[in-house]
């Protein structure tokens, strides 16, 4: 991807869109999405090819929701799954926007081994694209829904059966009251950025758009501290859970596009915090290796507390509120910072003591210009032989991110 895929699950049939409905994606800031759903005994070959055409004149790549596609396609044995699926290709894979196909969504023991043989299948049918599969998330006691006996080995077992070029999930326990959930968002982000570390494959996430159960509702705040802190533990994509209500149903809420097929608030706080993000560190972050992150004040979900490290030597907020330094590095070997301000409430100014000899710190900016923080005012950054330290305001999940000289 030459964008940082941001994206979200669609659910709507091809036959209740059309291509008009690419421009709410761009307007939203998605560089990546799952298509409408497509049976092809229901719908029109054509008419998804339309969307397709739509998409790629956006510069949105697509995941096929084809339901040729999904791993349950092999209860009728693999030569039949193998069969539909190569016809899917032959019908859309080909297109300059299609992405991959969808395998399926969170497989539980008893699909997981048709859901890697399905994932396996695409790859050796279609080697060009890259299949979707979105596993289950961790939570107290789901090793006996998943059957591992820990996280680590189902995510290892699933690279091993599957052989996939990304892992991805979903979690919405952050969008609890208050802070209960935080400890299973935090989890995640820490077992799939391991995993993926080990495995040396990139690893998404998918976030929370639409209020529902106990999960309240998301506002512009939640949007911006979920993308950051999810980027800042690792994540390489991300999609929204979900985007259209099509219908009420049971106590779901305030999603992008609502059952009236209007855009709601959540719309224009989500289109505002992807955009920015894609304008601002996305495009820098993509190309970035994760070395180490840390959590400051309070951690979570097993994340290490920040007692110095070779470059981070400490950090602190000046109200109390949390925060999270990671420590990331270019191709080149160049030594990058991000803080982040791991409340969903408070701003907060981050201080942030960087070692190195006569270090250097650059801002990376609006449009990943650079500034030079050694010309900057002294408050912003305060340099010393062996330190400088650097001071940020931070807004709810703000993120500011710099590149080091001398690290």
């Amino acid at each position: 991807m030459a964008r940082f895929p941001m994206g979200c699950w669609n659910y709507v049939a091809v036959d209740q869109q059309d291509p008009a409905a690419v421009r709410d994606w761009a307007d939203a800031g998605m560089t990546l999405t799952m298509s409408p759903e497509f049976d092809p005994e229901r719908h029109r070959v054509e008419d998804l090819r339309a969307i397709l055409d739509a998409a790629a004149a956006e510069n949105i790549k697509m995941i096929v929701c084809d339901r040729r596609s999904y791993w349950t396609g092999m209860a009728a044995g693999e030569e039949a799954y193998r069969e539909g699926f190569t016809q899917a290709v032959e019908d859309f894979g080909g297109h300059p926007a299609v992405f991959g196909f969808h395998v399926g969504d969170e497989p539980d023991a008893a699909a997981f081994p048709d859901a890697c043989r399905a994932y396996r299948i695409q790859k050796e049918t279609a080697p060009h694209l890259s299949p979707f599969l979105n596993l289950l998330p961790w939570y107290d006691g789901v090793e006996t829904r998943v059957g591992y006996a820990s996280w680590a080995a189902y995510l290892d077992a699933f690279v091993e059966l599957a052989h996939p070029d990304l892992l991805c999930y979903d979690c919405y326990a952050q969008m609890n009251p208050g802070q209960e959930g935080w400890d299973m968002y935090f989890t995640n982000l820490r077992e799939f950025q391991v995993a993926g570390r080990r495995h040396n494959i990139p690893f998404w996430t998918t976030l929370l758009s639409v209020g529902h159960f106990r999960y309240h509702p998301p506002k512009e705040d939640d949007l911006r501290w979920q993308v950051n802190t999810a980027a800042a533990h690792g994540a390489k994509g991300i999609l929204w859970f979900f985007f259209y209500m099509r219908q009420p149903h049971d106590n779901y809420r305030v999603s992008p596009i609502d059952e009236h097929w209007e855009r709601t608030e959540t719309f224009e706080w989500l289109s505002r915090i992807n955009r920015t993000f894609l304008q601002w560190q996305a495009p820098v972050l993509l190309d970035l290796t994760l070395e180490r992150v840390f959590h400051v004040g309070r951690a979570w979900g097993g994340m290490p507390l920040l007692t110095g490290s070779p470059l981070v030597h400490r950090a602190k907020s000046s109200h109390g509120s949390p925060l999270i330094v990671s420590e990331f590095a270019d191709a080149k070997g160049r030594k990058y910072v991000a803080v982040v301000n791991n409340s969903q409430t408070d701003s907060d100014i981050a201080e942030v003591c960087i070692a190195g000899r006569a270090p250097k710190l650059f801002r990376v900016g609006w449009k990943q210009a650079e500034q030079d923080l050694s010309a900057a005012d002294a408050w912003h950054a305060t340099p010393g032989t062996d330190f400088v330290t650097a001071r940020c305001w931070l807004a709810p999940g703000q993120m500011e991110l710099y590149r080091v000289e001398g690290a």
